[in-house]
């Protein structure tokens, strides 16, 4: 088997568990085994590219959901599957489809190759494999991303300060034949039951029903704010009509307020300048190797 390891920034101590475990499960007569580190932004998709090329059985991302969906999107048009090693924050991903977060655990069910197909969402031509958003959530993540640390409580204190700094914006939706103009404060659309650290606004999301759980609530006051806030960070099941959920294949988003809009996929800020967003979902496009 040739497997392709593609691995984003770690600690010392991270790493070397990474090779001790490649070189304990993988046969080195029977096993070709490449590691190749990224070393900026998006270097993972050159990387991912340079695996396919060189006709990789399997090419494995040891991040967090930005690196597999770096080196996912360059898998969308292959039958190559991707193995996730949980080394990042959140690990949304990874949580929804049971993959261990211990090191040696994950490297373990590459062994196996159980591969099951995954569906992927795609927002104005840019692949999502765990969610996109762009209200609460997309400023988090760009609040997030700007401040530059990682970790739970880096989480913590970027939500927060993205609660202070949030601008709320009027978008008008259209799903199912219905338009809806509406002023949301969280808006999140999700592919998967899981949103990192055990966080999840769409715990009935299946990754392989051709559908997308789109959750959204509106514009409100102080107190319905600070009770989604404890309700979300408990993780007790959001039941409330002042919150939406439903499925869908396709959303159409426009941006109604002036300015520009704020998205996030996959954990990390996607610039955009259109007003229009097209969200929609390409039905078991992914191969991934799972429990």
């Amino acid at each position: 088997m040739k497997v392709f390891f593609i691995v984003k920034p770690l600690n010392d101590y991270a790493l070397k568990q990474l090779y001790n475990s490649i070189e304990i499960k993988f046969d080195k007569k029977k096993d070709i085994v490449h590691i190749l580190k990224t070393s900026k932004k998006e270097h993972a998709i050159d990387l991912t590219q340079k695996a396919i090329e060189e006709k990789a059985d399997v090419v494995v991302a040891c991040g967090g959901d930005g690196t597999v969906n770096e080196v996912a999107r360059g898998l969308v048009k292959t039958e190559i599957p991707i193995a996730v090693v949980p080394v990042g924050s959140g690990n949304g991903i990874a949580r929804h489809f049971k993959i261990p977060l211990g090191i040696s655990n994950a490297i373990q069910l590459i062994k196996k190759k159980k591969i099951t197909k995954m569906d992927v969402g795609m927002v104005n031509g840019h692949y999502f494999f765990g969610n996109m958003g762009c209200a609460l959530e997309s400023h988090f993540i760009h609040v997030y991303n700007k401040n530059g640390s990682h970790g739970i409580w880096a989480y913590i204190i970027a939500f927060f300060n993205a609660i202070i700094s949030f601008k709320y914006q009027k978008i008008q939706i259209e799903y199912q034949k219905e338009i809806r103009q509406i002023t949301p404060f969280v808006f999140l659309v999700s592919n998967t039951n899981q949103q990192g650290y055990n966080f999840s606004l769409t715990p009935q999301a299946m990754s392989n029903d051709g559908q997308i759980d789109l959750f959204w609530m509106e514009k409100s006051n102080l107190i319905k704010k600070i009770k989604f806030m404890i309700d979300t960070l408990i993780g007790r099941k959001l039941k409330s009509k002042d919150y939406n959920l439903i499925k869908l294949s396709t959303l159409k988003i426009s941006l109604l307020d002036p300015g520009n809009f704020c998205v996030q996929i996959d954990g990390e800020y996607l610039p955009v300048t259109s007003r229009n967003l097209e969200v929609k979902v390409i039905p078991k496009k992914l191969n991934v190797i799972v429990p």
